[in-house]
């Protein structure tokens, strides 16, 4: 196989127009450098480049050549990057942006154990109540928990579902007419997550799978877990909280089910961020790290915290 440094030297002066504009740039003798062009030439049997006294020219089949030498030596490069992002260790700051209930219940523990492991990475984690521009507002990676992510100028990566639930205090429900078809919760009390259209629905799936969307109108809306899960086991409102969240309080008699029959689409964890190229290594380590810690949390979470109780998860900073 022909020296790759043979190919570039070639390349060099077909891009330069002389051999004398290629020894200039390569900052070598210009008889090593014919003489190296003369050896690749002779190795592969064809005449690349036509040299008279006064002047050099590309031949045809050199033309053609170049070309793929081109390629080859992007290839190359490409390659010889693989290492060295291999190599370099990850540093840096990350900026980070996450909802509160997602940062408390499974992130922080999965961040100590990433800070841990290349302790020279700086994380600024921004606590959103909001869904946040990742672009303009100059974040590296953003976490959304939802059913799927519709913009597309991100990269999105998801790591595991988030089953939901409609839920009430058993005291609650003592006091209401008890609902027995979806349409029954427009006008029942009900706390719920912000939304960004301003209106507030659950939609609801039959064992067939048909869903009913249905309005309701909250007297508490907030983005904070805590808060959402005070107010209901309080007694205050209907809510759509995750499954794991609910499964100790429900078996407790704490929290009820409301319409068990119908279920709820699941959420989603999304990492989304702007591109999968030019990465730092702390971006990389990062994105790798979340992708085999994160579903095991999720897990865990869905089988129930330690001791059965939630409230040391929400205690969670």
């Amino acid at each position: 196989m022909q020296d790759l440094n043979d190919i570039l030297y070639f390349v060099q002066v077909v891009e330069h127009g002389s051999f004398t504009g290629a020894s200039r740039a390569l900052g070598m003798a210009k008889s090593q450098l014919s003489f190296r062009v003369a050896r690749l030439e002779e190795h592969l049997g064809v005449r690349l480049i036509q040299r008279t006294t006064r002047r050099s020219h590309v031949t045809e089949i050199g033309r053609r050549y170049y070309d793929q030498c081109r390629l080859m030596l992007a290839a190359a490069e490409r390659a010889q990057e693989v290492i060295d992002d291999a190599q370099a260790l990850p540093r840096g700051r990350l900026r980070v942006a996450c909802p509160v209930m997602f940062a408390q219940l499974l992130l922080a523990p999965v961040l100590v154990g990433f800070l841990r492991r290349h302790p020279d990475v700086q994380v600024d984690l921004d606590i959103c109540h909001h869904q946040v521009d990742v672009v303009a507002n100059g974040y590296d990676i953003a976490f959304r928990v939802r059913a799927s992510v519709q913009d597309s100028s991100l990269i999105v990566r998801s790591f595991g579902m988030d089953p939901q639930m409609l839920v009430a205090s058993a005291d609650l429900l003592q006091r209401i007419e008890p609902a027995q078809q979806p349409a029954d919760l427009r006008h029942l009390p009900s706390v719920s997550t912000i939304s960004a259209e301003g209106r507030h629905f659950w939609t609801l799936l039959d064992a067939a799978g048909h869903a009913q969307r249905v309005e309701h109108h909250p007297s508490l809306v907030s983005d904070d877990l805590q808060v959402l899960f005070q107010a209901v086991t309080g007694g205050l409102g209907i809510a759509q909280l995750p499954r794991f969240i609910c499964r100790e309080p429900v078996a407790r008699g704490q929290l009820v089910p409301v319409l068990p029959a119908w279920s709820l689409p699941p959420g989603n964890v999304h990492a989304v961020y702007p591109s999968r190229h030019g990465h730092t290594p702390a971006m990389r380590c990062f994105i790798d790290y979340m992708a085999e810690h994160l579903p095991d949390m999720l897990a865990q979470a869905q089988r129930g915290a330690p001791g059965g109780d939630v409230k040391p998860l929400l205690a969670v900073a």
